[in-house]
């Protein structure tokens, strides 16, 4: 049995920040030269920082848990993060990293599409690794989760993109504005985690449009956007009840696409009706699922499959609907990858609202920069779930996510990289996932 006085000495061996590189070297080589191959915005004869160190500073940020620009500045203002930064980098001339206006002012001026492809790079990478083929559905599909979460809330009228809400006061009559910026998200499911495939700001074009724009439309825009990037990818779409409808429906074959999303009656009462008239005729069934395959509805043919919970008696069958046909074989498989759509809420949005990274904080007024620093969450995002659910030396001491960013920020801060470490970092290691 380890004792703790066992697990503080092991512990006092491992270098989190030199981990944490490791992980990025193993599954993105190129990593540091796609951050300095940004389209810079800035006047070149005006720069001091380069862009790669820029974009690091602020995915350590996010890291390390730190909840303000400020707060980064003044935990990164030590000559042992100077110095592990020269050695990452391998900048000789370095003598002190970015203050926060500066970095605010990069990320004021870059495209958003720029860090799109660098979260591009980063997903096309982990599928050529074939790391995840025992995650896929049936086999064959990669599980897609979408879904549209709030991100900022202001009281005035923020830019002309926001989105306007009004909330009135049934005793006095008063009318109450809010404005808003929202998201929608694409994240790949891959056991325990969802890692960011793509984003789509729901945004108005401008402060007069006569319809706000909306969840599902910023859909049709990431779908299309998917589709150019990834062509062949076997894709099988999950979201809840609102993506079932006849445009979706449509989107999805003309893509060869797959979908299943939670199914409530209300939705389209003519399949939910005849799905309860059938389901009893069907001679195949399982204690807990029951299904009927080929319902029509327009020029669709859809499959709606529901699960009661064992010893629920309290809980509401979970419905779904899908054009994967349901069997024997792959009911239960279905059932599983339908519920695995609240992961977008509790991997996904809590872990960023609530436990780490403070999404909903802005660090910038300056609604490009607030997209960037959005999607330089995602991609920090990415690199903490392999790194927590990949690094041999994080999963044996069990730790929480923030305790992991914990020990990342005191690494950092006082444990310099020596230059066996960097021999270290391009030597391969093997991660699995389970």
């Amino acid at each position: 049995m380890i004792t703790r006085k066992d697990k503080r000495n092991r512990e006092k061996d491992i270098n989190y920040f030199f981990e944490f590189s490791k992980i990025i070297k193993h599954f993105f080589k190129d990593m540091n030269n796609r951050l300095k191959k940004v389209e810079d915005p800035r006047h070149q004869s005006y720069i001091t920082y380069d862009s790669e160190l820029i974009l690091f500073m602020m995915i350590m940020k996010n890291a390390c848990n730190m909840k303000s620009m400020r707060h980064m500045t003044n935990q990164f203002n030590k000559d042992e993060c100077i110095e592990n930064m020269k050695k990452f980098f391998n900048l000789d001339t370095l003598v002190e990293l970015p203050h926060y206006d500066t970095i605010n002012d990069f990320l004021c001026g870059l495209q958003p599409e720029e860090l799109g492809k660098i979260r591009t790079y980063m997903i096309k990478q982990l599928f050529k690794k074939r790391c995840f083929e025992q995650f896929r559905m049936n086999r064959k599909y990669w599980g897609i989760i979408v879904d549209g979460t709030g991100l900022f809330t202001f009281d005035k009228k923020h830019c002309e993109h926001c989105l306007r809400r009004e909330y009135k006061n049934e005793e006095t009559g008063e009318t109450k504005v809010i404005y808003m910026h929202h998201v929608l998200e694409a994240k790949l499911v891959v056991g325990d985690m969802v890692l960011s495939l793509d984003s789509e700001f729901i945004e108005n074009e401008s402060e007069d449009t006569p319809k706000q724009d909306c969840e599902l439309n910023a859909f049709y825009r990431l779908a299309r956007r998917i589709k150019n990037t990834y062509k062949r990818l076997p894709i099988c779409i999950l979201g809840d009840s609102l993506y079932a409808c006849n445009k979706v429906f449509q989107l999805c074959e003309e893509y060869r696409w797959k979908y299943l999303f939670r199914f409530k009656g209300d939705r389209i009462k003519s399949i939910i009706n005849e799905f309860h008239e059938l389901k009893t005729m069907e001679s195949e069934y399982l204690p807990e699922i029951s299904w009927v395959n080929e319902i029509a509805y327009n020029s669709h043919a859809v499959n709606v499959f529901e699960y009661t919970p064992k010893n629920k008696k309290d809980v509401f069958p979970y419905t779904f609907i899908s054009n994967i046909k349901v069997t024997m074989k792959n009911a239960k498989g279905l059932v599983s990858a339908g519920r695995s759509r609240w992961k977008i809420e509790n991997e996904g949005f809590n872990r960023q609202k609530n436990i780490i990274y403070n999404i909903e904080h802005a660090n910038s007024q300056n609604y490009t920069a607030m997209k960037n620093h959005y999607l330089l969450t995602q991609i920090t995002d990415i690199l903490m779930q392999l790194f927590e659910k990949g690094s041999k030396s994080v999963k044996s001491f069990k730790k929480t996510a923030k305790e992991i960013s914990s020990n990342l920020l005191e690494a950092i801060r006082t444990r310099i990289l020596t230059d066996e470490d960097i021999q270290q970092l391009v030597k391969p290691i093997q991660v699995r996932f389970t």
